[in-house]
């Protein structure tokens, strides 16, 4: 028992430690092209219609003690000035909700994102995002047990923690940047983007137990997707991120196979059926259906490691929708190349 609660204090330590050094818990999807704000403010308006809303959740580590919870909701469009036909502009935000463990250890924030996109031709689109918004973290005490409860007998939850937190919640500057190439052919189901966005640029500091002065890692993301149409009914997707955090890495590869079943007008219906994988040791068998301007994709990672045969969890399940507006172009109105 003593040694129980000793381990309890430790870990809630640790997870607080790694929170500020190597902050892994970043917001991080197996479907990451389904939450395209997170990994790049350039890819704001990056997409085939006029407005976009995007709703993410990911849920993971239900069977053991740190369970994690992700949520994500995002909002973007295009902005097509009149007196050119050079540029446009993306506008949007992004909320991101994250808790895990008994701590309900949180991170909650809210950003607002935008891009300028320069079209070297209708086919080759260059962009620069930027990102700022306000997060908060934090944590509450009440669920964990601490070393100075046991009395050398027994557990006593009525002693006090015997820890001192400054603060149990602290708020800071959001900020991002990201840059992004895309190849669109005249056929819109052939596209190339090539990105990278770069977050946390201030490297905040919080001080939740006196370490000198911990700060959050800037978070570098490299970002790559290719959807290639093979035939009228196929199309198949090549997608990677390399994220880079302070000591922390992660590298996603992936595939999907588009089945168009119906492209009738009002009527057009697709299937897209692959997997990711995750260099931390995680495949994710994903299947995805699109229905219109409704898009739904749903994957459920598998551990392939030693945590699973441990705790017999193999991850969780991760789902995306997201919908799209197309609005109708008068006859005197330019067309955007991304449609």
């Amino acid at each position: 028992m003593k040694q129980q609660i000793y381990l309890a204090g430790f870990v809630t330590l640790l997870i607080i430690l790694i929170n500020f050094e190597a902050k892994s818990q970043d917001i991080h999807y197996s479907q990451f092209y389904n939450s395209p704000l997170n990994i790049n403010p350039a890819l704001t308006g990056i997409f085939k219609g006029d407005v976009r809303a995007i709703g993410s959740l990911r849920d993971q580590w239900r069977s053991v003690p740190v369970p994690y919870t992700t949520f994500s909701g995002s909002y973007d469009m295009k902005y097509l000035p009149k007196k050119s036909d050079k540029y446009f502009y993306g506008i949007g935000g992004i909320f991101n909700y994250d808790q895990a463990g008994d701590s309900k250890l949180n991170l909650t924030d809210l950003n607002l994102s935008g891009s300028y996109n320069y079209l070297i031709n209708p086919s080759n689109v260059l962009s620069a995002g930027l990102m700022l918004g306000v997060a908060s973290e934090g944590f509450n005490e009440n669920d964990l047990t601490w070393q100075n409860q046991w009395d050398g007998f027994k557990f006593d939850p009525g002693l006090g923690a015997g820890e001192n937190f400054p603060t149990q919640r602290w708020t800071y500057l959001e900020t991002g940047v990201g840059a992004n190439y895309r190849y669109q052919s005249d056929s819109s189901r052939t596209f190339v983007n090539l990105g990278a966005g770069l977050f946390h640029l201030t490297q905040p500091a919080a001080k939740v137990i006196d370490l000198g002065d911990p700060r959050l890692p800037m978070r570098t993301a490299l970002n790559a997707q290719a959807n290639i149409q093979l035939t009228n009914a196929f199309d198949v997707q090549a997608h990677a991120i390399a994220q880079f955090q302070g000591p922390y890495s992660e590298i996603v590869l992936g595939g999907l196979l588009k089945l168009y079943v119906n492209q009738n007008k009002g009527k057009l219906f697709r299937i897209d059926l692959g997997a990711s994988y995750r260099t931390s040791g995680y495949i994710a068998p994903t299947i995805a259906f699109q229905y219109n301007q409704i898009y739904v994709g749903a994957s459920y990672d598998v551990n392939l490691g030693e945590f699973n045969q441990i705790y017999s969890s193999r991850g969780g399940p991760e789902v995306h929708v997201r919908y799209i507006i197309t609005k109708v172009k008068s006859f005197n109105q330019k067309p955007c190349p991304i449609y």
